[in-house]
C-alpha cells in the first residue's frame, strides 16, 4: 500500500515538473503570484477631506450640492510616468506613464455626468493640459524600443545614469532589475517565443500582445552575449498621443473648483496637467463600457486631431480657429486669426502681414500658378524685429522654414508675379490665397 501512495505521489510531482518545463519553454508561466493584490478605490464623501494640489472626480454631481456629505470622490492616481510633465518634449524617449495592475482599479472613469476637481491654497492654474495617451494595454516596464535597420529593437540608455535609466524602464517595475547592464545598446529579441516586430511593438516603442499578469522568459543581449530576465506583464501602459490645452473652470463656493470638461472630447485616456490619470467614456460609449480597467471592446485611441499629407494639423477641435467641419473659420470671426488676406501692391508684387503667436518653428509654403517664360518669383520676408529672408521660387513653389520663430507680426512680399495667382499654406493650419484676378503688369503708353 505504501508503495502505491509513494507511486502516485512520485506521479503528480512529475506531471507538475512536465507541465512546468512546458511553460517554461513557451516563455510564459502563470503570473497569478506574480501580482500583488489589487488596490480598492476609496470613496471620500466630504469636499473637507480632499487634500491640497491633488485632482478628484466627483462621481454622479447633477443636482448636489458640493457641501454634502454623501458626495463621491475619487483621487486620480498620478502614477509612475519616465519623464517630468515639463521635460517630455526634451527627451528622445518617447513620454510613458504605468499604472501597476494593483493598482489598476484606482483610475477613475469620468461620464459628463461627472466633474472634475482641482484642491488648492495657492493657486488657481491659468491652463489645463488634457495629454491624451495611447492605451497599449498590458506589458512589461520598458518603453521607447527602437529597431536598427535589421529590424532588432533595443534600448540605448545603458551607458548613460540613473536618471537616463528611468527614461527607458520603469524602475517600480520587475524590469528594474536590467539596471545592473552596461552597454551602448540593449537589444530585446524575443519576449516569450515571440521575437519583436512592427506587428508587436508599437511606434512608441512598447511589446504588445501580452497577457495581463503573465510573467515572460525575455531574452536581451548585451553586444553579442544573450541574458535572460524574467519579467511581468503587470504594467498598464500609456504612452502621449495628443495634447490640448484649455482653459475653463468654475469657482464652487467651497475649497475647490471645477474643471470643464471640454464638448468635444471623446472616449479616452487622459492624464491632466501631468498629474491626473483618468479615463473618460463619452455618452455614445457609456450602455457598452464594461466598467472594468480593461475594456478592448471600446477603442480608446481614436484620433481627435487630423493631418494632411505633409503632416500638419488640419484639424484641432480645442482651437476656435477651426469650426465643427473642420474648416477654417473666418478672420473676422476670431481674435486668434490676425492675418489680413493678401493686397496687391504694385502690379507685379504682393503684400500680406501675419501675425505668429509663439517662438516654435514655422512654416509657409507658397504654390504659384505656372506661367510659361516667367521669371521666379521672389519672397522677402521680415519678421517683427526686422530680420530679412530672402527666398527664390523653385519648381512653382517657395517654402519658408523656421526653426525658432520670432512672435509678433511679420511681413511678406512676393515679388515678380505678374500674370500669376498663389496660395500660401501656414504650418498653424492657415490657408489663404492671393489676389483673385490674375495680377498684370500695364503695357507702356504708346505700345
Amino acid at each position: 500500500m505504501k508503495n502505491k501512495i509513494l507511486i502516485g505521489i512520485i506521479a503528480v510531482v512529475s506531471l507538475l515538473l512536465i507541465a512546468s518545463i512546458v511553460l517554461s519553454k513557451l516563455g510564459i508561466i502563470d503570473g497569478g503570484e506574480a501580482s500583488a493584490k489589487e488596490k480598492d478605490v476609496e470613496i471620500i464623501n466630504s469636499v473637507e477631506d480632499l487634500e491640497d494640489g491633488h485632482l478628484y472626480i466627483w462621481k454622479n454631481c447633477e443636482g448636489k450640492k458640493i457641501t454634502a456629505e454623501d458626495n463621491e470622490f475619487i483621487l486620480c492616481p498620478k502614477g509612475n510616468s519616465n519623464l517630468k510633465n515639463k521635460d517630455k518634449d526634451s527627451s528622445e524617449a518617447n513620454y510613458t506613464v504605468w499604472i501597476d495592475t494593483k493598482d489598476d482599479k484606482l483610475i477613475p472613469t469620468v461620464t459628463r455626468a461627472d466633474k472634475i476637481i482641482y484642491v488648492s491654497k495657492k493657486e488657481v492654474p491659468d491652463t489645463y493640459d488634457f495629454l491624451r495617451m495611447y492605451e497599449n494595454g498590458y506589458s512589461i516596464g520598458v518603453t521607447s524600443l527602437k529597431p536598427d535597420a535589421a529590424g532588432h529593437y533595443y534600448l540605448t540608455y545603458m551607458q548613460t545614469n540613473a536618471k537616463d535609466f528611468k527614461q527607458y524602464v520603469n524602475t517600480d517595475s520587475d524590469a528594474g532589475d536590467l539596471a545592473g547592464l552596461s552597454v551602448q545598446k540593449l537589444y530585446l529579441e524575443k519576449v516569450g517565443k515571440a521575437s519583436l516586430t512592427e506587428d508587436n511593438v508599437t511606434e512608441s516603442g512598447i511589446v504588445t500582445g501580452l497577457k495581463k499578469n503573465e510573467q515572460y522568459v525575455c531574452e536581451f543581449y548585451t553586444g553579442t552575449y544573450f541574458q535572460d530576465y524574467m519579467l511581468t506583464a503587470n504594467q498598464h501602459t500609456f504612452t502621449e498621443f495628443e495634447d490640448f490645452e484649455c482653459h475653463g473652470y468654475d469657482f464652487l463656493h467651497s475649497n475647490c473648483i471645477s474643471v470643464d470638461i471640454p464638448e468635444w472630447l471623446c472616449s479616452g485616456y487622459y492624464y491632466l496637467n501631468g498629474e491626473a490619470l483618468f479615463r473618460f467614456v463619452d455618452d455614445e460609449d457609456v450602455e457598452a463600457y464594461n466598467g472594468m480597467p480593461y475594456d478592448e471592446n471600446i477603442d480608446w485611441n481614436v484620433p481627435l486631431l487630423q493631418y494632411d499629407e505633409y503632416g500638419k494639423v488640419i484639424y484641432d477641435p480645442s482651437k476656435p480657429e477651426f469650426n465643427e467641419e473642420g474648416e477654417e473659420v473666418d478672420a473676422e470671426d476670431t481674435e486668434e486669426l490676425e492675418e489680413e488676406v493678401p493686397e496687391v501692391a504694385s502690379p507685379s508684387t504682393a503684400e500680406w502681414k501675419y501675425t505668429i503667436d509663439s517662438t516654435d518653428p514655422f512654416c509657409a509654403v507658397i504654390k504659384l500658378t505656372p506661367l510659361e517664360n516667367a521669371g521666379p518669383a521672389t519672397l522677402m520676408f521680415t519678421d517683427s524685429e526686422g530680420n530679412v529672408e530672402m527666398i527664390e521660387e523653385k519648381d512653382n513653389e517657395i517654402t519658408l522654414n523656421l526653426e525658432e520663430a520670432v512672435a509678433g507680426e511679420c511681413q511678406f512680399a512676393l515679388e515678380n508675379i505678374s500674370g500669376r495667382t498663389f496660395s500660401v499654406l501656414y504650418s498653424t493650419g492657415d490657408t489663404y490665397y492671393g489676389p483673385e484676378e490674375v495680377l498684370m503688369e500695364k503695357e507702356p503708353e504708346g505700345n
